[in-house]
Parts: C-alpha cells; structure tokens; sequence
C-alpha cells in the first residue's frame, strides 16, 4: 500500500513538474515601454481541432510581433490529462516591436556588399 501510494505521489510530482513549461519565440527588435502587448488563452486539443482561436490583431507601427510566449502550468496539465488531451488550454503573450519610427531627416544606413 506504501508502495503505491509513493508510486502514486512519484507521478503525480512528475506531471506537476514538466506542466510548467514556457516557449519563447523572440526576433530582431526592442521592447519599449511604448510596445503593445496582450495576453489571450488558446483552447484547443491534441487531436488538431481547436476550441477557440485567439484574436488576430495587429501591430500598429508596422512592424510585427517583436515576442511570443507560450504558456503552460500544472492545472492546464492536469486538465489535459482528465479530459484525455480534447481539451488542452494555453496562454499565450505577445508583445509589438517597439522600435521608434526612423526621423525624416536621419540618414538610413547601408551595409557595404
């Protein structure tokens, strides 16, 4: 019985652990206190039908997403598991680039080839 409920504890504390995960997709750009950010959770599910997208919105200087972070935790885990991976959430962060716009009179620079 010991055996079993340490067996039990083990995997329990093994899918705490690798629930919480973070992936980060970053570019070429700055992060400024001007960038506009935006936090949305995606509902969808291992078997490739999602239950609701995310808002598409768009940045407004022109210049695309500068970051994208995906999130996951423990309880997201633990739901995906009860529900047989139909229902798998995620949190997902974005910020725009926030690279100030380049001054009318400011020369634009030329790498040499």
């Amino acid at each position: 019985m010991v055996n079993t409920i340490r067996a039990m504890l083990i995997c329990c504390m093994i899918v705490s652990i690798s629930g919480c995960a973070t992936m980060t997709i970053e570019g070429d750009g700055q992060k400024t206190p001007k960038s506009r950010t935006g936090t949305h959770t995606v509902h969808g599910s291992y078997y490739s039908f999602v239950w609701s997208e995310p808002p598409v919105e768009k940045c407004k200087n022109g210049r695309g997403l500068y970051r994208v972070r995906y999130h996951t935790n423990a309880v997201y885990a633990f739901v995906s598991i009860i529900s047989m991976g139909f229902y798998v959430p995620q949190t997902v962060e974005w910020w725009c680039d926030g690279t100030p716009d380049q001054e009318d009179d400011e020369e634009i620079y030329q790498p040499a080839h």
